[in-house]
């Protein structure tokens, strides 16, 4: 966990310069300034402001978290370190229990090799996945996702299970991938 100091600084520096170039390379790629992205007030506008506001103040953050794995086998399997998301997950679930909020990238492969030098991470360990965390700006809104039954599927795919049902008042967003057909 890095937080201050010149290491600290040096690993946000080096991750930041790696966030922007991506972001930058997805802006354009993904046309974040046009279509719906042209209209301020869009989603998909508001989302890349704030993500553009994110990556511009990379440095800044107070936490940065560099989630790592020891394999502990003598081959690597496909599945190896896949242990490590729930650890991940319950960080930021604890983090936006106790009003922080937090993200998980993989923006440290941009600057790999130079975190290891500047955090003497040994060869055999793999960074796993980037976390920042801190106090959100504005508040915490409602977890918004897609309904249930479009996510969770029971015995065939697209085929939701009975109990696959959202709580009253559950907010749903229209991003992701097309809806199945019924």
């Amino acid at each position: 966990m890095l937080t201050d100091g010149p290491v600290a600084a040096e690993a946000k520096r080096l991750i930041g310069e790696g966030a922007r170039r991506f972001w930058s390379a997805k802006r354009e790629a993904d046309g974040y300034e046009t279509g719906s992205g042209a209209d301020a007030a869009s989603p998909k506008a508001r989302m890349a402001r704030t993500m553009q506001h994110y990556v511009d103040t990379y440095e800044s953050v107070p936490v940065l978290v560099l989630a790592c794995y020891v394999p502990y086998r003598g081959h690597q399997a496909v599945s190896d370190g896949a242990s490590i998301y729930p650890a991940c997950q319950n960080l930021l679930l604890a983090a936006r229990a106790l009003g922080y909020g937090g993200v998980m990238t993989g923006w440290h492969f941009a600057a790999e090799a130079e975190l290891r030098a500047l955090l003497h991470i040994p060869d055999e360990v793999d960074l796993v996945a980037t976390i920042t965390l801190g106090r959100p700006q504005g508040r915490h809104g409602p977890v918004r996702r897609r309904p249930l039954p479009e996510l969770v599927f029971g015995e065939r795919w697209g085929q939701p299970p009975d109990w696959a049902v959202d709580p009253a008042g559950t907010r749903h967003t229209a991003a992701g991938p097309p809806r199945p057909s019924a």
